[in-house]
């Protein structure tokens, strides 16, 4: 009795331990932080000679490759690939695993030794492939590490080094060899690891009125790009925020922060939310957090949480680029609006509430606009919200100087201004610039538009740019979404002349009236160059009227000269081939082809008349005409006096008297 008493004691203890012990899932360590170590991945990215390692598969954007030829002998060292560590942590036992994507060519197989290395700090590992690894077709060599368990502290170099050695290929051609690829999603070449990634730290929530901000703190050695690489997001009481977050950067990391409406609805009391993080598809770090929220809190007003440093521009915004311009022979009108909203809104409105702040950082564009510090009231400055004294300095700052406008554009929003306005904002005309922040000037995500009417001369016969692309490149994609809507439209008496687009659709229509150009792109590419321009001819034989007029007259003549052509034969063929070409000559016009090409067409359809009309038939009425023309010549006989018809030309000619039946014969 005693054996089975103390096994049933030992089972109740072990019960009773498992109730006491706290559950904790893997992602979530404490009650709003996570997390000690994760399962990821490290991608291969950059050349074989200067690699990088990353956790985003966003930056596996760009195909690098090492070829190995059996010429080759002894250790070969395919690449090295290496980061800098900025989190530290402890690392388990565990066994890592290196794959990269391979190749055979011109040969039936190989057989190598494989091996990698993987450096963490000072402390080194090893791991092999097994000997005489045989490798055909191909596939992915697959590398065990076993890697002892460990700290890693900020600053330590995380470096992979990829070899090697003992090739023997089997059946070789003359271009035999074998290739190692990595750096795309096709070609993923990657280690797979338990390590500490980011930690993820909830912060106590700001109240104001019914707005609730939570602050989220992530910390590694990626900055901020752990978010602006990522996708992510909150969910408050089952009900995800839809509004984008405000990344702030901070010391080895960012602090993402969400802003969520209470409904009217909602009472005070205990939320649960829930915050998650992909750095990469396989990788879903979450975090959670219950807080007490007493709404009501806090003014209400403009007030409330605010973000002490510049936030990041790389959160996550949608652009739109709307250009109206208007031809008139010399001078193009032009009406831009430029709207968006997310991270580059609010960086907008933070700088604009901080005009005069002497604590921006230096490499702060907002720094400009120091000069303009005494015309903001100390009630304004920093207020959180933004003044109608603060959009003006602003508005002073870019239309009084065409190289602050380029530098708000280039180095501010990340545009650039001359492939917008189609012309070097110096060579401007009268500039009127509006900022309209929609119907809240408080720091928040809605979009804000700034509208730019301007004008610039142009001359007849040079190339005039209309649009190109507008995205300065920067080390991470500022916007997500970019549309483009662009239209230009002509008077009656001047045409816009040849229009080329490059790698962009562009429709061109002609309407007698007026000539116009539309571009419209709901989702462009950022990364895609593209261009269109138009060359005005100055003259009004091209305009959309005179021209019209000019084939519409062509068109006329050809046809009268056709049908008098044909008064003797067919005219079917003629007006067949006029009306062919003048139809073709209207398709062409309203497509908007080069007009000295439509008034050729046109121009061929009056010259074609006269060979077509000359190969024309003789028609059957023509025929029976003549006819009866010759059935009406008569010859009097002289010897009964009777009238004969005569019904052929050939001279000399006999013929039978119908009244006596002589022969009368015509000369």
């Amino acid at each position: 009795m005693q054996a089975p008493q103390r096994g049933g004691a030992v089972l109740i203890v072990a019960l009773l331990m498992l109730v006491i012990m706290p559950y904790s899932p893997v992602a979530a360590e404490e009650d709003g932080a996570c997390c000690i170590s994760q399962d990821f991945d490290l991608f291969l990215t950059g050349s074989a000679d200067e690699g990088a390692l990353s956790p985003f598969d966003s930056d596996l954007d760009e195909e690098f490759q090492k070829f190995v030829t059996p010429s080759i002998q002894g250790l070969v060292e395919i690449g090295t690939w290496e980061t800098n560590w900025g989190l530290q942590g402890d690392y388990p036992d565990s066994t890592w695993e290196f794959r990269i994507p391979y190749e055979v060519e011109a040969a039936a197989g190989i057989q190598i030794n494989a091996t990698i290395g993987v450096n963490i700090g000072s402390t080194y590992f090893e791991g092999d492939a097994g000997a005489g690894l045989f490798l055909t077709n191909e596939g992915e060599v697959v590398i065990p590490v076993e890697v002892l368990a460990g700290e890693v502290r900020s600053g330590d170099k995380i470096k992979l080094t990829f070899s090697v050695r003992s090739l023997s290929f089997s059946s070789p051609g003359d271009d035999a060899g074998i290739r190692f690829i990595w750096g795309t999603d096709e070609f993923t070449g990657r280690i797979s690891m338990k390590f500490p990634l980011v930690s993820i730290d909830m912060k106590e929530p700001s109240v104001n009125g019914r707005l609730v901000y939570f602050p989220i703190l992530l910390k590694s050695g990626f900055g901020d790009r752990m978010w602006s690489a990522s996708t992510g997001g909150m969910v408050v009481a089952s009900n995800a925020i839809p509004d984008s977050p405000i990344a702030t950067p901070t010391n080895n990391g960012v602090e993402v922060t969400f802003a969520w409406q209470m409904p009217e609805s909602a009472d005070s009391g205990s939320y649960m939310v829930a915050f998650h993080l992909i750095p990469q598809t396989a990788l879903r770090i979450e975090a959670n957090r219950t807080y007490n929220i007493v709404a009501g809190e806090g003014s209400g007003g403009t007030g409330g949480w605010y973000p002490a440093v510049e936030p990041l521009r790389t959160g996550g915004t949608n652009l739109l680029v709307d250009v109206n311009a208007k031809f008139d022979g010399d001078m193009v009108e032009r009406e831009v609006t430029i709207e968006f909203d997310g991270a580059m809104s609010q960086w907008v409105r933070w700088g604009l509430d901080n005009i005069g702040n002497n604590s921006l950082s230096s490499n702060s564009w907002w720094r400009n606009l120091r000069t303009y510090s005494d015309s903001i009231t100390s009630a304004e400055y920093n207020n959180g919200q933004v003044d109608d004294s603060e959009i003006a300095a602003l508005n002073s700052h870019l239309v009084g100087s065409a190289s602050d406008m380029k530098s708000f554009f280039a180095n501010g929003l990340y545009l650039d201004a001359e492939s917008i306005l189609g012309v070097n904002p110096v060579n401007l005309g009268p500039t009127e610039i509006t900022i309209d922040l929609g119907h809240t000037r408080a720091f928040s995500a809605e979009s804000v538009t700034i509208r730019i009417d301007t004008s610039h001369k142009i001359n007849a016969g040079e190339r005039q740019q209309l649009i190109e692309s507008f995205i300065r490149p920067s080390n991470e994609d500022l916007y997500t979404k970019v549309e483009l809507d662009v239209q230009i439209r002509s008077t009656a008496l001047q045409g816009l002349g040849g229009v080329a687009a490059e790698d962009i659709n562009a429709k061109h229509r002609r309407w007698i009236i007026f000539e116009i150009v539309t571009i419209e792109e709901s989702d462009l590419d950022t990364e895609e160059s593209f261009r269109v321009e138009f060359v005005p001819t100055g003259g009004a034989l091209y305009s959309p009227l005179v021209s019209a007029m000019v084939s519409v007259f062509m068109l006329v003549l050809a046809l009268g000269l056709g049908m008098a052509m044909t008064r003797r034969r067919a005219r079917v063929p003629t007006m067949l081939t006029v009306v062919v070409l003048g139809g073709l000559s209207l398709a062409l016009y309203v497509l908007g082809l080069d007009m000295p090409f439509v008034l050729g067409v046109v121009s061929s359809s009056m010259l074609l008349v006269f060979p077509v009309a000359l190969v024309s038939p003789r028609s059957d009425f023509s025929e029976g005409r003549e006819r009866g023309k010759r059935a009406s010549a008569q010859v009097k006989c002289p010897k009964c006096g009777v009238s004969n018809a005569v019904e052929s030309d050939v001279r000399p000619l006999r013929l039978e008297c119908s009244g006596c039946e002589s022969t009368l014969r015509l000369e």
